[in-house]
């Protein structure tokens, strides 16, 4: 296999702490002994592109030697005019992506195949799961903050039951204005914290169920199920809709509910797996050429 060199969003922007990049590089590239993070000017036999796009001359990748693999988790650039998404995908030996439905939408767009590999997490960073006493007080609601959209229209439901809300994001989105009464349950009821990885898998435990209603963005549909598995690891059950989060305000269906996927989810979620995911890629790559 050769060397492999990871060239991230993060390094491409010059941003830190950037979720895609934790989950689908920082977390495998600890356990993956051939891989390692690129610097400007590295030589590696394996080059993958996370969320990087050959925005200005879409071309040049077509240059380079290496087997070259683009990993895109969300469809980002719908809003960037100047990302030539067909073009990138075109100059690859081959596309990553975290579900099925983004799958299908890429493979429309070129020739090059597009594989799944779901957004899956190091495990020895998640504290002992939850464990759950008496009737359920406090809802959890976790993200970027200007994904809350659709947290603001279940907080009716939420006021409605008399439970607290517990918001763990990247600035305060304030979902509470949604309530009928938004003062007395901002002042009473509403608490947030900065989302700072790992310390936020702490914070997210401090809810009793967490509340993860669908939107209705279109391209949502592409998005990967790593919110949903991050709270089912820390022995959070998860609601989508108000009968769920009925079902689950007893002590013991919420430690049912956990108890049902918790060991399945610890395999399946391993990056481990996406690491040998990966590896069967490459040399299929190999192979072609």
């Amino acid at each position: 296999m050769g060397q492999v060199k990871v060239f991230t969003f993060e390094k491409y922007h010059g941003k830190r702490d950037i979720g895609s990049t934790r989950i689908r590089v920082h977390n495998l590239i600890k356990h993956w002994d051939e891989a390692d993070l690129y610097n400007y000017g590295d030589k590696a036999d394996v080059m993958i592109y996370q969320k990087v796009y050959a925005s200005y001359n879409y071309k040049l990748p077509l240059t380079y030697p290496a087997i070259k693999i683009l990993d895109i988790c969300d469809p980002d650039f719908k809003d960037t005019p100047d990302i030539f998404i067909k073009q990138t995908m075109d100059a690859m030996d081959a596309v990553v992506v975290p579900t099925e439905p983004f799958k299908t939408f890429l493979q429309q767009m070129t020739d090059t195949p597009v594989h799944i590999i779901k957004d899956r997490f190091d495990l020895t960073e998640f504290p002992e799961k939850k464990v759950h006493t008496g009737k359920a007080k406090t809802i959890v609601w976790y993200g970027y903050a200007h994904n809350v959209g659709g947290l603001k229209l279940a907080m009716p439901s939420i006021e409605k039951r008399g439970l607290k809300l517990h918001v763990v994001a990247n600035s305060d989105p304030t979902p509470y204005r949604m309530c009928m009464d938004s003062r007395k349950y901002g002042e009473e009821m509403y608490t947030f914290a900065k989302y700072e990885h790992p310390s936020a898998y702490k914070e997210i435990q401090k809810g009793d169920i967490c509340v993860l209603p669908p939107t209705n963005r279109p391209f949502d549909m592409f998005k990967s199920e790593n919110k949903t598995i991050i709270s089912q690891l820390l022995g959070v059950p998860v609601a989508t809709n108000a009968e769920e989060l009925d079902a689950l305000l007893e002590e013991q269906s919420r430690t049912d509910n956990i108890n049902a996927i918790y060991d399945k989810i610890k395999v399946d979620y391993d990056c481990k797996r996406s690491i040998e995911e990966y590896k069967d890629i490459i040399n299929a790559c190999t192979q072609s050429k």
